[in-house]
């Protein structure tokens, strides 16, 4: 079996394009992949176009070499738009090989530990201030409204949140808070959005429901520790932050009885390393889009060796979710996973086979490969136009 062909598809998500990668082989079997850029995804096409001279002719059944030589090729674009695009064709190479032995993708990864993922509603709220005439929901305009949203959250039979600084009526706005505009320090508007965002959604929810807070790159090291300290009372599944350094975030760690969680930035065992051997934070999130299968699940196993409990980020199109699931379902040390609560609303209506959610958990898929196929037709319906 060879590699003949390999297509992109750019898809209108909403909140954000998504970036499906199709590999075609001479056996009439196809596998698909997600390398979803919210903000480059051009590139990440291009990338994937330029790549596929490499790929073509292979045997997809030798995966890891195909890996190995696409990241020799990319040894000084390490990361990036260079590791999105590779990511995407390793993770539709695992679909290809799970559908020609006829078996899911978790049993060629050794197998699984778990017939079920915990699950949370990422963006909650945040997407919905933003976006809600597209996605079919009620918008959040207010710190009531997000009163309300608990008692969806809850009916849904979600165990955990994660939202963001939101623009709110009745709370500090945020768009002056970017690291853009402060250099990453924690104003006083900045700690009381976050303690308003946070502090109605844990009133509302009770204290059995995690909420973590996602501030991204936004604070430096001052402003970070002034932020997980001002979340200490609510009981905080994380404090969601990013940096380079991490040294700096092991400061960070240090400083606060809040768990913090970073990762969703980093390529490869490489990058992970230094912030796993340092214990800079309590979770890590491998994102499956970025790294891919193969490397995720490399990544995931090194967090086991010391003791880190891993999260992956998936926010991203939905055969991310299978990607996620797939390296989730071999996972120990798995803490929780990410999806969107509030999504595209014809995000089903591209699979043949939706993922399932039930009460806060969604299944492990067995059928063979990723666990579902596409729908060419639905993702040219939904083509993204900008």
């Amino acid at each position: 079996m060879k590699v003949t062909d390999i297509k992109t598809f750019v898809v209108d998500g909403v909140a954000r394009p998504w970036t499906f990668v199709k590999v075609e082989t001479d056996s009439g079997i196809v596998g698909w992949g997600d390398c979803t850029e919210w903000d480059a995804f051009p590139g990440v096409v291009a990338m994937v176009d330029h790549l596929k001279p490499l790929v073509v002719g292979k045997d997809p059944m030798n995966g890891l070499r195909i890996w190995h030589d696409l990241a020799n090729y990319n040894m000084r674009q390490h990361g990036g738009i260079a590791w999105k695009a590779m990511a995407g064709i390793d993770s539709a190479l695992w679909d290809i090989r799970g559908k020609r032995l006829d078996a899911p993708v978790w049993q060629l990864l050794g197998g699984k530990v778990w017939d079920e993922v915990r699950v949370y509603w990422s963006h909650c709220g945040s997407f919905r201030a933003r976006h809600s005439e597209r996605l079919g929901t009620a918008p959040v305009e207010t710190t009531d409204d997000l009163r309300k949203l608990s008692e969806e959250v809850k009916a849904r039979g979600f165990t955990a949140i994660k939202t963001n600084m939101i623009p709110l009526k009745d709370l500090p706005e945020v768009e002056s808070m970017r690291i853009s505009k402060t250099g990453g320090v924690a104003s006083p508007a900045a700690i009381a959005n976050v303690r308003g965002v946070v502090g109605t959604f844990r009133d509302a929810l009770g204290p059995d429901i995690g909420i973590a807070l996602d501030v991204a790159h936004n604070f430096k090291l001052g402003g970070a520790i002034d932020i997980a300290r001002a979340l200490e009372e609510f009981n905080m599944m994380w404090l969601e932050t990013e940096t380079w350094d991490p040294g700096a975030l092991r400061t960070v760690r240090e400083s606060t009885t809040t768990r913090i969680c970073t990762g969703e930035s980093l390529f490869g065992v490489e990058d992970y390393k230094p912030f796993i051997q340092l214990y800079a934070q309590d979770v890590i999130m491998p994102d499956l889009a970025w790294n891919g299968i193969t490397a995720s699940r490399k990544i995931c196993d090194f967090a086991a060796a010391y003791d880190t409990f891993v999260a992956p980020h998936n926010t991203h199109g939905p055969i991310c979710t299978f990607q996620s699931l797939h390296v989730c379902a071999g996972s120990p040390n798995l803490m929780i996973m990410e999806i969107d609560g509030d999504d595209a609303p014809w995000r089903d209506d591209l699979l043949t086979h939706p993922f399932e959610f039930e009460n806060g958990y969604v299944k492990v898929p067995d059928r063979p490969g990723l666990g579902t196929d596409v729908k060419e037709d639905e993702l040219k319906k939904h083509a993204y136009s900008g």
